[in-house]
Order: structure tokens, then C-alpha cells, then sequence
């Protein structure tokens, strides 16, 4: 019996794989695969340490260029500057201004950046094959108290569930505990399928961070930990950090904090 990560195998290699093989028993393994990445060595903490604060810098320096008229293509040229300048790839690379920060997966484009627009950075790069998937936010002027209250129930949520997570820790307590922190916090309607997952080669590993998931975190986890809102016609608020699971708790990743950027 051979085991086979199946996940972008075109089916007439598998076909070859069977025919080259008439004795053996294939099976479909890319969850075995999947959880078998999920403990990470000393190395691959390393790599996605750098990769993950490689993007953080990145996102420190692309807000730092941040003016009014600015386009989101400006600032994404900006933010995947550094990161190859920092020796990483760019891969992940959504910004968003006002409304258009709504959009879950926005693709920047030529829209300008006017007062009283949200920034959100949904971003990552690559360093020596290992993936990042970080998030912060920016505000051009004075935010409304909207964002204000928003952005704080955000981060506490996020806060909290990074308070609760350590080896032996069931994986859909952390996410009812973040959930119902962000709705006492300030957003009384927030929903979620998942606050967050597992981070390596692939920008999801596991574990996901769900409330369907019996899992339980264990040390040596790399897992990216997020709280994200959108709402259309408002825009949307995501803060995200990348950590690792250590025997009492985690080691977080970032440089950064969470706060709201004024610019």
C-alpha cells in the first residue's frame, strides 16, 4: 500500500503511477500528508519566522510611502519592493483602500486613496519555499469611531485567542473563545467560519481553526492566527499574526503590533 498526495496530480499520472506499479495499492493521502507537515522542525520554524517578518516589514514600509491619490498597484509595488529586497518571493499580495478593502481576496488595482480610507493588508511572500500570511490595517487621517471600535473588537479577539492557545487545547475552543470576544468587543454580529490555520509549504496547513475541528494544537505548530470583518459598502478590518506552538504557549513571529496604522 503507497500512499500518494494526490493534490496536483493530473489523474493520468495517477494512471501512469498505477500502470508502473500493476501490485501495489494506491491511496488517496493528502490529509495524512497534511497533518504530517503540520509539526515543524527547527529549520522550518526558522524559514517561516524570517518569511513571516519579511512580510511585516513590508507592510511597515509600504504604509510608510502612503499618501492621498496613491493607487493600490503604488502601494502593492511598494510592499513587494521590500520583500524582494528582504530576499523573499512575492505571492500573496491583497490591498485594499475604503469600500474595496471589503473584497476578501482584493487584487489592488487603480484606486486612489482618499481621506478617511480603511488600509488593509492581507499579504505574504515566500522565503526559501515557506509561506507567510499576515495582516494589518491603516487608516489616511483621523478614523471614524467605527473603525475605531471595530478595529479594537478585532484585536481583541485575536488576542484572546492567542492567549488561549497551547499544546493539549482543543482547536474549536480557541475559536468560540475569539469569536464571542470580538462580539462582546464592539461587533455584536460577527461571524466566522475559521480564525485562522496551520502554515508551511502551502499557505494552509493544519490545523484549520474551526468550530467543527476536534483537533488540538501541539508544540511545534506553525498556525497563522486571524480575526477578519467585512462589511460591503464600509470596507473591511483583518489583523493576522503567525506564531509557534511551544510547550507553554506560543512564540509569536511579529514585529509589528496589531494597532491601528494613522497615516
Amino acid at each position: 500500500t503507497i500512499g500518494v498526495e494526490e493534490i496536483g496530480i493530473l489523474p493520468q499520472y495517477w494512471d501512469k503511477l498505477a500502470d508502473a506499479l500493476p501490485h501495489a495499492k494506491l491511496v488517496r493521502a493528502s490529509e495524512v500528508f497534511r497533518y504530517a507537515r503540520a509539526i515543524k522542525t527547527p529549520e522550518e520554524v526558522r524559514r517561516l519566522r524570517v518569511s513571516a517578518q519579511i512580510a511585516d516589514k513590508s507592510i511597515q514600509m509600504a504604509l510608510a510611502k502612503a499618501k492621498e491619490g496613491q493607487t493600490e498597484l503604488e502601494m502593492a509595488y511598494h510592499f513587494h519592493e521590500t520583500t524582494i529586497r528582504e530576499g523573499g518571493q512575492p505571492v500573496l499580495g491583497c490591498i485594499g483602500f475604503g469600500a474595496r478593502s471589503a473584497g476578501i481576496n482584493v487584487q489592488p488595482d487603480g484606486t486612489r486613496l482618499a481621506r478617511g480610507d480603511i488600509i488593509r493588508f492581507d499579504v505574504g511572500g515566500r522565503y526559501q519555499h515557506y509561506r507567510a500570511d499576515i495582516a494589518r490595517n491603516g487608516v489616511l487621517g483621523e478614523p471614524t469611531q467605527k473603525i475605531k471600535t471595530y478595529h479594537h473588537a478585532i484585536c481583541r479577539g485575536l488576542d484572546r485567542a492567542i492567549e488561549m492557545i497551547k499544546p493539549g487545547v482543543r482547536v474549536a475552543d480557541v475559536f468560540e473563545a475569539a469569536v464571542a470576544t470580538v462580539r462582546r468587543e464592539g461587533i455584536p454580529h460577527y461571524k466566522r467560519s475559521h480564525i485562522g490555520h496551520g502554515i508551511g509549504l502551502d499557505g494552509y496547513d493544519a490545523p484549520n481553526i474551526a468550530p467543527t475541528n476536534a483537533d488540538r494544537f501541539e508544540e511545534g505548530m506553525v498556525i497563522c492566527v486571524e480575526t477578519p470583518y467585512y462589511e460591503l459598502g464600509f470596507g473591511g478590518l483583518q489583523v493576522e499574526d503567525t506564531l509557534v506552538v511551544t510547550a507553554t504557549g506560543v512564540e509569536s513571529f511579529m514585529l509589528s503590533s496589531t494597532a491601528l496604522t494613522v497615516v
